[in-house]
């Protein structure tokens, strides 16, 4: 199993409409290829980890990096590892827009997702690098 790990600067004209469209095709595209991983988007910036076949990782990235949504892309981490860390996430989300409307608002949005990046099991140098990228994310002033 190959998992990798980036960070990336939203493009300015990047919107909910947009973010639901990577999404979209991130899920169709992912379940094919078979890879799995969760994508945080705060803050107008990205936070990713990826895994699966190694040649679909990084054809994946390739991508990523050439998409005009994203913009200064930063590779944190890749390499093997010995099994998923999201078996059952074709690709979770995670955003502050979707939990404005909910009760609490961003404020429960951010302590939720450190409370999850306190819990998880960061086995992996991948992982590792997602979550450390998670809580500055979260917890950096903009």
């Amino acid at each position: 199993m190959y998992q990798l790990t980036y960070c990336s600067k939203a493009s300015i004209d990047v919107n909910e409409e947009a973010i639901e469209d990577i999404l979209e095709t991130a899920r169709k595209r992912n379940e094919t290829l078979g890879v799995t991983g969760c994508l945080v988007f705060h803050k107008q910036a990205f936070v990713q980890i990826i895994e699966g076949e190694k040649e679909h990782i990084q054809l994946l990235y390739q991508h990523i990096k050439q998409d005009a949504r994203h913009r200064e892309v930063v590779l944190l981490w890749e390499g093997v590892n010995d099994s998923r860390n999201f078996n059952d996430w074709n690709m979770a989300f995670y955003s502050a827009v979707d939990s404005q409307g909910k009760s609490g608002g961003l404020l429960n949005f951010e302590r939720n997702l450190l409370l999850l990046a306190e819990l998880a099991n960061s086995t992996t140098s991948a992982m590792n690098m997602f979550w450390i990228s998670v809580r500055k994310l979260l917890t950096e002033e903009h």
